[in-house]
């Protein structure tokens, strides 16, 4: 991989996002409207990783500033961009921008069956703390995480909303 760009995402890049969404999720997808509203909303910073000018990864983190807790709604990759460390890219942006937004913990749920993604997600630093029955569309049960994130250093790169280039793994 060479050239990759973390940025905040513009509408411009909602035909990609609402493509990577198709791709990664069978059900529980982001639709187009609620799509517009993340990108419109200051409690969500919607991430992507950019190869070039395709988008070949995306993170959504949700605050809510009457909480310290954030949570990091939606990761997707590509198909071919997946197992080069894009999602652990993604991750680690989710935390520290959730961190930058004043959160202490970082939350997710997973589908109990994904085990690629728990096991990315342990590997992350996030640990299981409660299953929910009947979580998502089809039925399934959710396994929700939780890792602690700490507040920016004041030598900290880029400020979340600017484009910056990135490595993988």
């Amino acid at each position: 991989m060479t050239s990759l760009r973390l940025r905040q995402a513009t509408r411009d890049d909602l035909p990609s996002l609402m493509d990577l969404e198709t791709a990664a999720f069978a059900t529980d997808r982001i639709a187009r409207r609620s799509w517009l509203e993340l990108l419109a909303s200051p409690a969500a910073a919607v991430t992507v990783v950019a190869e070039g000018p395709a988008v070949i990864g995306c993170s959504v983190v949700l605050r809510n500033a009457r909480t310290r807790v954030a949570r990091l709604y939606s990761i997707a990759v590509s198909r071919q961009a997946r197992r080069q460390g894009i999602a652990r890219l993604l991750i680690e942006d989710a935390a520290h921008r959730a961190g930058r937004a004043g959160a202490t913990e970082l939350r997710l749920e997973t589908r109990f069956d994904n085990l690629p993604a728990q096991r990315l997600f342990e590997r992350s630093g996030f640990r299981p703390f409660k299953r929910v029955a009947g979580y998502y569309q089809d039925g399934a049960e959710a396994i929700r995480y939780r890792r602690p994130v700490s507040p920016p250093h004041r030598d900290d790169p880029a400020p979340p909303h600017e484009s910056r280039p990135c490595q993988a793994k």
